[in-house]
């Protein structure tokens, strides 16, 4: 919910502020010697985090050079500066020049690092006076993949598909070639682009993953997708067009050969580069328009050259209009489009999502996709905030380039947050006092206040030690939107403070002093920094400083985070760990703190204690580990010479054998289930393209529970000598249904559940089976609308009944698990407004039935959970910004609002 910005007293003394200004660079004659710098450190590396207080002689050549000149100093530590500095760009602003270089590492591209070299132009030569970014001097790491390209792109399409909701089948894999992580010594990885469609979200799916080149362990994946949520022609010239809500603004338009009109400015056109265009997509599904633009996508036209009607319904205008609004903005700041080189800027309006309309915007990488809102919303074009929001990712993406994911995720949030509002506040002279002024996509809607309406407030006063929403990655990409109005906050705050002097200071931060792995920490030094390079006087310097303390961004802010858990396992390294528990005992895959070490598989007490590996050392990750309190059994990859197999080990949890073998085989294995020394797993047929379920008890040879012919199963569950699992008949001329089977292991005897009882020509659904002790727990969607009921019956199938309803008022849940004393479940979170609220929460019921209460209430993401002995419950906890494995004996209840 929004609150007002509350007052934090200032921790920053004068004296700091003295001595950044003390920093600046005037007309101070050239010394000999370098005189004393600022130089702030970066823990693990011998290059420093930033380096000011430079006042060295001009040096005489291109910036470039100048810049390598610089850095062959001691103080850097970069013993290769030609090979492992490739230049990116470089940034000019009058006499400041920037150059922005980014690592290699024997030739491999380092992820994010960028290091930045500040200096003032003087004649033909620069006098360097800063320095800073990401170095890592401590890379020791082979550049030979052992694992290979293509099965990492099938390990990035296998994780994608689960953290979707979808069918790995139904994406697109494409490798973006080997790149150095740089987590401890270094990590090197296949860059994966993985494309389609989100299925749970029903969104276009553009993201890259990471998957570890040495073992095929999935690192961590970055979205690129960045949400707000040629004809002949006769000449280009200035005309009219009504936007959705009946204002006339003057455009840019395009006379064509055949007498129409088109969206088209050709203005700024050199040639090659510098249109302004927006296409009609002509309700087209939006999974068309992620990457590249579809050839056949018509240009906005009219026949007359005033632009009004469904033009003006679909947004178009608006979109048109709004660009040109954007690009004049940064012109004024000294920046030539969102490239910075006067490249073209090009919108698509008019789309929509599985027939629906689509209330989102998003910014791909090569252009602009609005979606047309409907009944409820305008056209997401038709908020010059939100255009302004959407294009700033494209300014991002050609500067600092800030990683999606995290912290650094957030700053991208929050400075196109920033930017967005700053430009529809200059383009319609909104007070900077208005207390709506902070307000993002407040116009949107067709009824409601702008407060009722709008995206984000960037006034909501958000302050990180208390407000800071823990994501783990697999939702809001670790928080990219969740806390974006704490860095984009202070922001604002400093603009409310020194108007638009502020504007060229943020984008002179963005620019030339952050790098695409920068915190929130190093986002304030970043704008300090330029804030004393445009020459800032000390009092705004200090209005700038007590406004990042005022939300809270000051070294150490993550450790004043409060918490309601114990921690049974500190610093989940794993993004992919899924935690299973039974009776007092758990087991969870992890890496080193560094990443450096393959995931392996790690037991402890659902109470506390030591955790230890249960998996032997090897060089290959483990996956998916699963446990009946007495035994794990997990997955891994293994290289023959025919090869790569997938692999299912087991091993007492005492270690009191070693790891077993349990299969090997070309498959996926994407489910497993053990009791005692049944040992049950599901594998993917590519001859049959479908899943069958094998068991395997003891060291007798494992059976094949559906053998026949259009029968798949996966998803098992044992307990008590019984299994339960998902059976789906897909014979042709039969009925097609999905149920839940149960079978007893020892007399073989099998009972199918009744199917859901679904309308006609729908398969009704089921999920999530859990065989406890007594009963056996299952999920159901009988209309496929995505809301599902909890289930209940006798452990051998008898007397089914329902926990919780199937109908339009059920939830979509995410995840259950479930003991004899209680059913454990997640909501699937509503991003359509993302908030703490939205989240999924750990909710428990009895059993048998009853109130629903809250297990924690710590903030963010509760998705990735198990049920121990009794009510207790083990999570993936990412709430203090970083990660770890969480416990509660017993649920907390009630929970305070947020």
């Amino acid at each position: 919910m929004l609150r007002p910005p509350r007052s934090v007293a200032t921790a920053t003394p004068v004296a700091v502020i003295l001595s950044l200004t003390a920093a600046l660079v005037t007309s101070t004659p050239a010394h000999a010697a370098d005189p004393p710098a600022q130089v702030e450190p970066r823990t693990g590396t011998e290059t420093p985090a930033l380096v000011s207080g430079l006042n060295e002689a001009p040096v005489s050549g291109d910036p470039v050079t100048v810049a390598r000149h610089h850095l062959r100093q001691g103080r850097y530590g970069i013993t290769n500066v030609n090979t492992d500095l490739v230049p990116l760009d470089v940034v000019r602003d009058g006499q400041d020049e920037t150059v922005r270089f980014e690592q290699r590492y024997q030739g491999i591209r380092v992820f994010g690092a960028n290091y930045l070299v500040q200096m003032t132009k003087e004649g033909n030569a620069h006098r360097v006076t800063g320095a800073g970014g990401r170095f890592l001097t401590e890379l020791s790491v082979s550049t030979t993949p052992k694992f290979p390209e293509r099965l990492a792109l099938d390990v990035a399409l296998s994780r994608t598909a689960a953290r979707t909701g979808g069918e790995k089948e139904s994406l697109t894999a494409v490798s973006g070639g080997l790149v150095v992580v740089p987590t401890g010594k270094g990590l090197l990885a296949w860059r994966v682009t993985v494309t389609g469609t989100d299925a749970r979200r029903q969104l276009p799916l553009l993201t890259d993953v990471y998957v570890n080149a040495g073992n095929g362990a999935p690192l961590f994946a970055s979205d690129r997708i960045r949400t707000a949520v040629e004809s002949s022609a006769e000449g280009p010239l200035a005309t009219t067009g009504t936007t959705v809500r009946g204002a006339t603004v003057p455009i840019n338009a395009y006379r064509r050969a055949d007498g129409r009109y088109e969206l088209r400015d050709r203005t700024r056109w050199n040639g090659t580069a510098g249109e302004v265009v927006t296409y009609d997509a002509q309700k087209r599904d939006v999974s068309r328009f992620q990457g590249s633009l579809p050839a056949d996508t018509p240009i906005v036209a009219s026949d007359t050259p005033t632009f009004t009607g469904a033009t003006t319904e679909i947004g178009a205008v608006d979109a048109h209009w709004g660009a040109n609004q954007v690009y004049e903005y940064y012109r004024r700041l000294g920046r030539d489009g969102l490239d910075g080189k006067g490249g073209s800027m090009l919108s698509v309006v008019n789309v929509t999502s599985s027939g629906r309309p689509y209330i989102n915007a998003f910014w791909d990488g090569t252009k602009m996709v609005y979606g047309g809102g409907g009944d409820q919303y305008y056209s997401l074009a038709s908020a010059l905030d939100v255009v302004g929001h959407e294009m700033t990712h494209g300014v991002v993406e050609h500067t600092a380039n800030l990683v999606y994911f995290g912290q650094s995720g957030a700053m991208n949030e929050g400075i196109a947050d920033y930017f967005g509002n700053a430009i529809q506040s200059d383009a319609e002279g909104t007070d900077p006092a208005d207390p709506d002024a902070g307000l993002l996509g407040e116009t949107l809607c067709r009824t409601g206040t702008p407060r009722q309406c709008a995206l984000r407030d960037l006034n909501d006063g958000r302050v990180a030690a208390d407000d800071y929403v823990g994501s783990t990655g697999r939702i809001d990409s670790a928080g990219v939107h969740l806390n974006s109005t704490i860095f984009s906050g202070a922001l604002w705050d400093i603009r409310e403070k020194l108007g638009a002097r502020a504007d060229k200071v943020v984008l002179k931060a963005l620019s030339e002093y952050m790098t695409p792995l920068d915190d929130f920490s190093d986002g304030r030094r970043a704008v300090l920094a330029a804030a004393v390079r445009s020459r800032l006087g000390a009092r705004d310097l200090l209005t700038i400083a007590r406004a990042f303390d005022a939300h809270g961004i000051r070294n150490g802010w993550e450790r004043r985070i409060a918490t309601d858990h114990d921690v049974l396992l500190r610093g989940v390294t794993d993004p992919y760990a899924q935690p299973d528990a039974a009776g007092d005992r758990y087991v969870v895959t992890n890496s080193s703190a560094d990443q450096t070490a393959p995931a392996a598989v790690y037991t402890g007490r659902v109470r506390g204690g030591k955790a230890v590996q249960l998996s032997e050392p090897n060089e290959m990750s483990s996956y998916d580990a699963v446990t009946d309190g007495r035994s794990a059994v997990w997955t891994t990859y293994v290289q023959r010479e025919d090869g790569w197999k997938m692999q299912v080990w087991s091993r007492p949890l005492d270690r009191s054998q070693p790891q077993r073998l349990i299969h090997e085989g070309d498959g996926d294995v994407p489910n497993m289930a053990v009791d005692g020394d049944t040992i049950a797993y599901s594998v993917w047929d590519s001859a049959t393209g479908g899943y069958d379920l094998w068991v395997k008890k003891g060291d007798a040879a494992p059976v094949n529970m559906t053998p026949q012919p259009g029968i798949y199963s996966r998803v098992p569950t044992i307990s008590g000598g019984r299994i339960a699992y998902i059976k789906l008949y897909l014979w042709e001329g039969g009925p097609r249904r999905m149920v839940i089977t149960t079978r007893d292991l020892a007399t073989g005897q099998e009972t199918d559940l009744p199917a859901p009882p679904s309308p006609p020509n729908v398969i009704g659904l089921v999920s999530g089976p859990v065989l406890t002790g007594t009963s056996l727990f299952w999920l159901q969607d009988a209309q496929q609308d995505g809301l599902q009921g909890i289930m209940r019956a006798d452990a051998d199938g008898g007397s089914p009944v329902a926990l919780t309803p199937d109908d339009a008022t059920s939830p979509k849940l995410l995840d259950m698990d479930a003991t004899d004393t209680a059913v454990t479940y997640s909501v699937y979170p509503d991003l359509t407004v993302i908030s703490n609220d939205t989240l999924p929460k750990i909710t428990q019921i009895p059993a048998r039935g009853g109130k629903a209460v809250r297990v924690t209430c710590n903030r963010g993401e509760q998705a990735q959970f198990a049920s121990g002995e009794g009510g207790r419950v083990i999570w993936i906890d990412g709430t203090a910004a970083h990660v770890d494995l969480a416990t509660r004996a017993r649920p907390r209840g009630a929970c305070r609002a947020a």
